[in-house]
């Protein structure tokens, strides 16, 4: 069945689907072929948004005609594909094809080597082929365009539908502050757009109005599809499980009543497509920003590997500016409440340890958008006090979207978040869950625990002249990050009473000492939110995420003093984060120095630390070997452990010795002036697994700032020598490829 929407204005890659058919549009924007794209003789083999129609300008039908105001741009008047929107495209299909690729291999078990016309058919032949023409390229370094390409502007915009976006509608209860609501769901880019309806506490209940165009209803097996203005009733929750909403292409909004089965709850409530009632936004999560490289013929090699266009994500050079450092845990929770509220929370307010410590709103920021992104946020003194600051602008209408790993989340998490979303619907929570595609084989199950959503940022767009917040780094939304020790919370219904070592499992405790940076100048918050979008606008079947932006050659300003954010997703880009590593380490001349929990090396980066250290370069690494008390501690111990012991008699290795505080910031420092703070471990979930984020600067003052962290760490540190002993069982579960790359 085409789930699509029926759309014939699509990103070209929607096909056929019928046997035979090979793979063609993919095929024809990289290389004029003359083949049409689809997927494989079944569709359920692959994600059914790889394929491909005529293309066009939108599925949904709006135009981008918007001042932009909150969102801090303009929106330029459509103008006809250049150069520079051809090579973005092709980049963006080289990178489906390579997910489509690996698609091919998991779900039929195929091997490069394996491929026999005589077990194959030649139609699975034919399309293993053409996608991987495609996805060598990948392989390759990528060259800028000439500085002549495209009209010279620096932000495009990408509307044309590749994925498939689903959305949850959180149904609950609901607020005294919040009675009438409307719920904005998202089919920007969208070959197929569905909602989820979630009942927070499982109560019946049901949805009963009518759109303004075509909507399939699904639920306990059945499916029906009304037409425009058609009463319809949608029922969910007590034991109704998979209620999901497909709206057409040409519906924009539906007008509800929400009502308990019980009748103890009615309200109304408005179901109304972003893109078309919010164009600004719409523009702000298609923006591409065109990039400027300088000529590399006259830069060191350090900084070709800043400036070098390549398949990482990552936004164009940006000033360095005056980022505040944010070192103390403290500090670095307040930064957040700040942000939020316009003022810090009183030391009194930690002391005491009071969740509901009375919150200064007087000077808050106006707000457009705010992102929470972040591996965990936990109901706790943290997650609680972050809760309300939310609750407080969600009240005011702000958008806002969190986003965090599904399987990390406990009952009491769930409860936080899900109760502010039901009550305001403007509040949207994505729960990352990444599943393998179907008949993939049975190690790649084991994927759903090993890839987490590890992309950490609060950012807050303000409309007025520097409100704006962006905060990036390695903390979480726990009181790990927080305290040196759990707090009682004990008083407080529906938080958690935090204990040294926890219950076991995902309930654990430790404390943290971490490293962030907040960023207030308006241009930069805004482009690092906007590169933000492209995540939260993934496709939700397979976590593909689109690029952010692509070279031109003809870059005239200063070559240092500039950053850039990053953002990876090893398993959407072919590992681009690690190349960019290697590449990193190659050109070290001099000395290599990091900080980070987590030593367990990939095979290609292992390589390049080896041949650092035959170039005489010094390496010194600050680490809390001892992770006993975080997740998996003991068996991190162990792989730190080792790291020790085969480095330690070349590589200048430091244990933090802060007592009950382990040492989780994740810094890099290279030759005097590069720098990166950034979420990313030192070990091969970080690039094989993880989605991660963070900063590269070419910055002499900045380094010596990060140097004086680098250097306040040491201090608590003492150096190890590798007489270590790993017992024989670790031994031989690290020998392990499976389990190295998930650990």
């Amino acid at each position: 069945m085409d789930r699509s929407g029926g759309s014939s204005a699509a990103f070209p890659w929607r096909g056929l689907c019928a046997r035979g058919a090979a793979l063609g549009l993919l095929l024809a924007l990289a290389a004029c072929g003359t083949h049409t794209l689809d997927v494989l003789s079944s569709c359920d083999q692959i994600s059914p948004n790889f394929d491909c129609v005529t293309p066009g300008p939108s599925s949904s039908g709006y135009k981008p005609a918007d001042d932009g105001r909150d969102f801090g741009y303009a929106v330029p008047a459509s103008a006809p594909r250049d150069a520079v929107e051809v090579e973005y495209e092709r980049q963006f299909v080289a990178l489906l094809a390579a997910n489509k690729r690996a698609h091919l291999i998991e779900a039929n078990g195929l091997e490069t080597k394996k491929i026999y016309n005589e077990v194959f058919s030649n139609d699975l032949l034919g399309d293993y082929r053409a996608v991987s023409a495609l996805t060598d390229q990948v392989a390759k370094p990528l060259p800028a365009l000439p500085a002549s390409a495209g009209r010279g502007d620096s932000v495009r915009h990408f509307y044309r539908p590749w994925r498939t976006s689903r959305n949850v509608l959180h149904v609950g209860k609901g607020s005294s502050l919040a009675n009438a609501k409307t719920y904005y769901f998202s089919g920007l880019q969208a070959l197929e757009t569905l909602i989820d309806v979630d009942p927070i506490d499982d109560t019946p209940g049901t949805l009963t109005g009518s759109c303004d165009g075509p909507l399939v209803v699904r639920g306990g097996g059945t499916e029906r599809r009304y037409g425009a203005g058609e009463t319809l009733t949608v029922a969910f929750g007590g034991g109704r499980k998979g209620t999901e909403l497909e709206p057409d292409v040409s519906l924009e909004r539906c007008d509800f009543t929400y009502r308990t089965d019980a009748g103890t709850y009615t309200a109304p409530l408005a179901v109304v497509r972003e893109e078309t009632a919010d164009p600004a936004l719409a523009a702000f999560d298609s923006r591409i920003e065109v990039c400027r490289e300088p000529p590399l013929a006259g830069l060191s090699d350090l900084e070709k590997v800043f400036w070098r266009s390549r398949w990482l994500s990552q936004t164009c050079d940006m000033p360095v500016g005056k980022p505040t450092l944010l070192d103390d845990e403290r500090a670095g929770f307040n930064a957040k409440v700040k942000a939020l509220t316009g003022r810090p929370l009183p030391d009194a307010a930690f002391d005491q340890a009071n969740p509901e410590w009375p919150l200064d709103f007087s000077n808050a920021p106006r707000a457009s958008l705010i992102y929470v992104s972040y591996l965990d946020i936990k109901a706790d003194f943290s997650g609680r006090v972050m809760e309300r600051m939310l609750r407080w602008h969600a009240a005011r209408g702000t958008k806002i979207r969190v986003i965090l790993t599904d399987f990390l989340a406990l009952e009491k998490d769930k409860a936080l978040l899900h109760k502010l979303v039901a009550d305001y619907p403007n509040v949207h929570l994505q729960q990352f869950a990444w599943t393998p595609p179907a008949g993939a084989r049975t190690d790649m199950h084991l994927y759903t625990l090993w890839r987490t959503h590890h992309v950490k940022m609060l950012g807050v767009l303000s409309p007025d002249a520097g409100r704006s917040t962006a905060i990036i780094g390695g903390r979480n939304i726990h009181d790990g990050f927080l305290f040196d020790a759990p707090v009682d919370l004990s008083g407080y219904e529906g938080l958690y009473q935090h204990e040294v070592g926890g219950s076991g499992g995902l309930h654990y405790y430790s404390n943290y000492n971490d490293f962030e940076m907040a960023y207030h100048d308006d241009a930069t918050v805004r482009r690092m939110m906007a590169h933000l979008s492209t995540l939260w606008h993934r496709d939700t079947d397979t976590s593909v995420t689109r690029h952010y932006s692509v070279t031109v050659k003809g870059h005239a300003g200063p070559v240092t003093g500039r950053m850039r954010h990053f953002i990876s997703v090893p398993y959407s880009d072919e590992r681009a984060l690690e190349r960019q590593y290697v590449e990193l380490i190659k050109a070290a001349r001099s000395k290599i120095e990091f900080v980070n929990p987590y030593l367990n090396l990939t095979p290609k980066i292992a390589e390049a630390i080896e041949e650092a250290l035959k170039r005489g370069v010094k390496v010194t690494v600050i680490g809390r070997i001892n992770l006993k008390g975080d997740l998996g501690g003991t068996f991190l111990t162990e792989l730190n452990e080792e790291f020790v012991k085969k480095y330690a008699d070349r590589i200048a290795v430091y244990e933090y010795k802060v007592p009950n505080l382990l040492l989780h910031a994740k810094l890099l420092l290279i030759d005097g002036e590069f720098v990166s703070i950034s979420s990313v471990n030192f070990n091969n979930r970080s690039f094989f697994h993880d989605s991660e984020n963070g900063m590269i600067a070419l910055d002499r003052g900045l380094y010596r700032k990060i140097k004086a962290v680098f250097e306040s760490y040491k201090a608590k540190s003492v150096r190890l020598t590798p007489d270590v002993e790993i017992p024989w069982i670790y031994r031989m579960i690290f020998s392990s490829p499976l389990i190295r790359e998930a650990i």
